[in-house]
This record gives C-alpha cells, structure tokens and sequence, in this order.
C-alpha cells in the first residue's frame, strides 16, 4: 500500500487537533479533556462541565511567536522552574504576613507563556509601541571634564539620577539649544562634598579623645533611631546601649573601644546624629564629617570579620548611608554591598534556625537582612546596576509570625521596595515594548498596587485621627514609596510621547491618531501621585527630612514627572502650583545647608526650561495639543487631540466615559467601613484600592467601554473576544 501523501497526513492530523475540544475547567486546570459532556474528570469531581461557546481563531505572526518563544527560554532559565498560572496567582494571607511570596509571578509567568494562554494576548499586536527609554542605543555616554577621574561617564538607561542628564542631552540637541557659554553640569561621586581621610591600621590604638558626653551621645544615638525609622533596623538598641555605657565607663582603657567595628559603629552614630541637628554653616565638608572621617580611619580591613559580623555589617550599613546622603553613590554601593556579601556569608538571607541561634539573634538577623534589602534596592537602580540580590535566592521571612503592627508595616515596606525593584527590571529592561504587552505588565502591577493600597487603608483605619498629621512617620514614608511605584511604572507613557514630540519637529506632520490608543487612566494617576507626593512632603506640619535624600529623591522624581506632563499634555489653566511648591521643598533644603538639594535645584531648573521651549516649538509649529479632558483626576476623561489653528476644527476625542466599573457593585470595598473623614483622608493622600483595580478591569475586559483607556483591538466587533491558537 501506498503511503498517504504528506498533505493529506498533515491534514487528517490537523483535523484531528482541531476536534480536541477542552472544557472549561480542564482548561484552567490544564489537564488533558475527554471531549465528552461531560467529560470524564468532571464527573470523577462532580464539577459542572462546560465548553466555550464560539472557537473562534486568529493568526499570529512567526516573528511575535518567536519573542514570546524567547522570553519563555529566558524566563525559565532565570527561575528554573516552570510554576502553573495557579501558583502565580495564589496570594496567602498568612504567607503573606511573613513570606515574600511571588507576587509578580503573573507578569513573570505572561512574559513566557504561549500565546494561547494570555486572554488579552491581541492587544500586544497593537501597533503603537510604549518606549521605556527614548534615547539612543548604544547607552549615551558623555565626556567627563575631570582630567583626575575617568574619560566619560555612563549614563545608565534604568538610572533616576542619569534620567535628567540624559533628557537633558537629548532634548538639548533635539531642540538645538546653544549651550556653549553654560554647560550642563553633572556631578559625580566627591563633586558636591569632596574630602578625604586617612585609615590606621589595626595594630595602631583608636583615639578615643574629643568624644561628647556620655548624655549627648545616648542623645544623639534616639536621634539617629528616629530618622532612620522603620525602613531601616539596623541597630540592636539593647546591646547598643550596653556597650555605650560600659565604654564610657572606662574611655581610658584601651580595651574599650574593642572590637573594633563597634567603635566604627558608635563614630558613625554620632556623624549621623550631628548630621540631622546640623544648623546650616559655610563649611566645605558635609555635616558630621568629622566624626565621620574618624569612623573611615578606624575601619578596620573587613575582608575578614570573624565573629564580629554583624557588627561589620551594621557599621558598613551605617557608612552606606552616610556616604548616599552626601551623594558619594558610588562608595555607598560599594559599602552597602560588601555588607550584603557578610550577611550571606552568615545565611541571613535563608531562615536561621530559632532553636539554635535563639529568637532574639535570629530577629536581629532578620531586621538587618531587610535593612539591606531595601537598602540595596534603593541605592542599585540610583546607578543603574542590577541588584546585589536576587529575590529567589531569598528564603528568610519578613517578620516573625506572630507580627506587630509595626512589623506588618514594615513588611509592606519591604514589599513595595520589591515592587519598584521589580517596575524598573522588567517595564526598563528593553527600550520599546509593544503597547499591549506593557498594559498586561502594568495589569499586573496595578493588581499588587490595589492590595497594597487596601492593607495602608487597614492600617490608617485602626490609627487615623482625621489628619496627616497625625499619620506616624513610618506610615508617611510607605505612603511615599507607594507613589513612587506608581510614578516609575507610568513614567513611560510620558517617554513616549515625548520621543514622538521630539522627532516630529521641524519634520513631517505627526500621526496624532496613535495617541488615541494611549491609556489615558495610566497616564493620570501617574499625574495623580507625583502630585500627592509634593503635598504629603511639603506638608507644614510634616517632618522634612534634609540629610537623608530619600525625601530630596522623591520630590525632584515628581516635580520631573510633572514637568514633563505639563509640558505634553498642557493644563487647562496656568496653574502651576505644584511646580511651585517642589521648589519651596528645595528651598527649605538649601537653607538647612543641604548642598545636594542646591545641585538638584539647578538641574530641575534647567529641566524646565527644556520643557518650556518644546512647549513653545509644539505651538510655534503648530503641532497637535494634547490635554487630559477636564484635568480632574478623580474623573479620568480621555485624551483631547486639538489643533493649534483656528480654523473651527472640532477637536478630536473619543466617547467620553464615566469613571466607574462594576467592580464597585461586584466586589466589595475595602473602604466600606470606613468613616467619612477616613474616606477623605485617604483621597486627600491618594491611596484608592478601588481607582486602581477598576483600571485593572478596564485593561482586562475588552468589552467595557473605552475612552479612558483606548487599546481597541481591529478584531472587536461587539462579540466575545476570539480564543487564542497557533495554526
């Protein structure tokens, strides 16, 4: 007998394949169906057995099966494991309490998955492209003017800090700016407080002279507790304490100031501590410098710690932050992870055994581990670099299982720093991402984002006495770094736009119709943060933190991210207040001494001044305005494409929709308990689990109503969205 033609072999199989219909719930199990009805594991579980209706089918290109082939390969060589979509998704209140669990395994898990498993996979066939990074490959590098440092300086494409030095060069030469009589100015490591010390040996004896008194220095040493908070446990106050006093006791003996790193340890509390009671003074050197240049000299060669680990790592962490705050980046980041690699030397990264070690030991362990996490995460990205650590080497748990309300809020610190760390490895990691694969990652982001609004409302809720005042500053600080998430996963959108803007000058006209598709919703809470962050820290009866720059960061991140806004999408109004109150921030640094602010001043300004002049060419040209309808963030309205002549052209838009989703009527509020003075609390700060998690349905269901977010497919019709297969 003849062999069946190849054609005809390759047919019957493939009518074959197409008859193998899977049931609903063998679907979401993924295990193989019978076909019948119902089928044969639904009756072995006494399951109601349901099949889709409508199998309707659509190509998709070799090349975007390639890329998702790709990121699959690399997503499971990172991991090595392959985890189901119901693990991804499992989110345990009590593992959540104690455990970072994989809360971003549902982006993790899209990023790799075949395409007929993504329910809104056709979106990511748009053809608008969101840029992460709108400037030029390979990575821009300027000239270093220092003839004592190195020949250029790499401007890292994921950096914070390199993000206005890189605007700055593009926009400059993109708008042709002459700027030969003012350079920009980028400091480096020892620019804004250079100054040096000299290191002893570990056979000379310390000076233990010119030390204040024994109450200043327990003074001092609340002092630095405080500022630190709750973001940092790097102390054991206890055995701190202890020491302090016995060390006082007989400052004579030169036994006292043994083991060594502990002195290191006391020099940097009291560098710290004159740092956040510094008044402003004409000094060249830093506040605190000079007991700070002790503490440098009397560190000890920490390549070998012996047994006194964990205090080599609470004094490297010490001097990290130090060094951070007086923007010496590079030294801290050094510092910080040296202290990282004795932490896991000492497994301080798995669970350490209770028993053995004792509660209180592994407690410390445990605060200093989360300590560094954050502290890594925080100063890596400054950079540009990858993280010393990654997550799925971590075992150890955030807290102990029986936590406090200050160690839950602590968690949610940890977890949302993890979060930003995650936002700018995966939405950074390439330099354009199709539009509707960045909705379906920032989908997964808003979902984490919603459960951690709803656990900072639970926290309010047991302490709010009806004014940020009254906030504590461990709850302000989440508070902030909630927004910052929000303000670096948006960021993008205004990229983008930005790159489109600056290409189409002096040019061809733009097609202004791509940025109908823009999710608009996105691109207002963005907005929305940047703002709530300007008024939680300029905040009168707040505390402003000018030594640590973690209040300096956040400040200048949302006056950029509103510079830009106001700038692509112009505001109704000339109300510029926001912008305004950024620099009163700025201004009251400046005059507590804080001379990093002053650099950081300078550059915001010449930002925007970059900014004003696109405005201005945008109108000269007589370009497209683009304007968020009505401004009012509460009630996100679509985008309004205008022309800039009078010619009694209507301006262009899409339906215009309420904001409103049947999440409110299906799901249950998080707020509902709520008084009306908490309610409007959490409104005046911006934290809205509900605003959130509707923009979560509106990116998820293609069938609701458009305007807000436009990302309509050329496939959607009306009917059911379409199941997904490759022919």
């Amino acid at each position: 007998m003849q062999p069946a033609p190849r054609s005809d072999s390759i047919g019957a199989n493939r009518k074959q394949r197409r008859a193998a219909i899977a049931c609903t719930a063998c679907r979401q199990s993924k295990i193989k169906c019978s076909g019948d009805e119902p089928c044969a594991n639904c009756r072995r579980r006494s399951l109601t057995c349901q099949f889709a209706e409508g199998n309707n089918k659509i190509l998709v290109s070799e090349r975007y099966l390639r890329d998702l082939q790709k990121q699959a390969y690399n997503w499971q060589r990172a991991t090595g494991v392959k985890r189901s979509r119901e693990d991804c998704f499992r989110f345990d209140d009590d593992l959540d309490a104690g455990h970072i669990v994989n809360e971003f395994g549902a982006t993790a898990e899209l990023l790799g998955s075949a395409p007929g498993e993504s329910p809104t996979s056709p979106a990511a066939d748009l053809s608008c492209t969101i840029w992460a990074s709108p400037f030029t490959l390979p990575t821009t590098v300027i000239k270093d003017t220092h003839q004592e440092q190195r020949n250029w300086i790499w401007l890292a494409p994921s950096s914070a800090w390199s993000l206005t030095a890189r605007l700055i060069v593009m926009m400059t030469e993109k708008l042709e700016v002459d700027s030969t009589n003012d350079p920009p100015r980028f400091y480096l490591d020892g620019d804004i407080y250079p100054f040096a010390w000299n290191r002893v040996t570990n056979a000379d004896p310390v000076d233990t002279s010119g030390l204040p008194s024994l109450d200043y220095a327990l003074h001092l040493f609340q002092i630095v507790q405080f500022h630190l908070g709750q973001a940092y446990r790097i102390f054991d106050q206890d055995s701190f304490v202890t020491r302090i006093r016995q060390f006082y006791n007989s400052p004579s003996d030169g036994k006292a100031a043994e083991p060594r790193f502990w002195f290191v340890q006391l020099l940097m509390v009291l560098a710290l501590g004159n740092a956040f009671l510094s008044r402003p003074r004409n000094h060249k050197d830093p506040p605190g410098a000079k007991f700070f240049a002790r503490a440098m000299s009397a560190m000890p060669n920490y390549t070998s710690t012996g047994k006194d680990s964990l205090l080599a790592i609470e004094a490297l962490a010490l001097v990290g932050l130090y060094l951070y705050a007086i923007d010496h980046r590079e030294a801290a980041h050094v510092h910080v992870s040296h202290a990282i690699r004795i932490a896991q030397l000492e497994g301080m990264h798995t669970q350490l055994p209770e028993e053995v070690l004792g509660a209180m030991t592994v407690a410390r362990c445990r605060n200093l581990w989360w300590s560094l996490y954050i502290m890594d995460r925080h100063f890596s990205p400054s950079l540009g670099l990858p993280m010393t650590t990654k997550d799925s080497e971590i075992t150890t748990l955030i807290s102990s299982p029986s936590s406090s309300p200050r160690d839950l809020a602590f968690s949610l610190q940890v977890r949302i720093t993890r979060m930003h760390s995650f936002i700018i490895g995966t939405i950074y990691k390439t330099e354009k991402t199709p539009l509707g694969t960045f909705l379906e990652i920032t989908r997964s982001i808003l979902e984490t984002m919603a459960r951690y609004a709803e656990e900072i409302e639970k926290m309010i809720h047991v302490s709010f006495q009806g004014s940020i005042d009254n906030v504590s500053e461990e709850t302000r600080h989440t508070i902030l770094l909630y927004h910052q998430c929000v303000i670096v996963a948006t960021r993008p959108l205004l990229l983008s736009v930005l790159k489109e803007r600056l290409e189409k000058l002096g040019g061809a006209e733009e097609d202004w119709q791509k940025f109908l598709a823009l999710p608009i919703s996105l691109i207002s809470i963005g907005i929305k943060s940047a703002e709530k962050t300007l008024q939680i820290i300029g905040d009168e009866n707040g505390l402003l933190e000018t030594f640590l720059p973690f209040d300096l960061e956040l400040t200048y991140a949302a006056a950029l991210h509103l510079t830009m806004a106001n700038a692509l999408f112009p505001p109704n109004t000339d109300n510029q207040s926001y912008g305004h109150v950024a620099h009163l921030i700025l201004d009251e640094m400046v005059l507590s001494g804080n001379r990093v602010a002053e650099a950081r001043k300078r550059e915001l300004i010449r930002i925007e001044g970059l900014f004003q002049e696109l405005a201005r060419r945008v109108e000269q040209e007589g370009l497209r305005i683009l304007t968020l309808a009505d401004q009012g963030l509460t009630d996100l309205a679509p985008l309004n494409v205008s022309s800039q002549s009078q010619s009694g052209e209507r301006p262009v838009a899409e339906p215009a929709m309420a904001f409103q989703s049947s999440v409110q009527e299906n799901r249950p509020s998080s707020a509902g308990s709520f008084t009306p003075a908490n309610v409007e609390f959490l409104d005046s700060i911006g934290i809205s689990s509900n605003e959130f998690l509707s923009i979560v349905d509106q990116i998820h269901n293609p069938g609701m109503p458009y305007g807000a977010l436009d990302v309509r497919p050329d496939w959607l019709s009306g009917e059911d969205p379409p199941s997904f297969t490759i022919e």
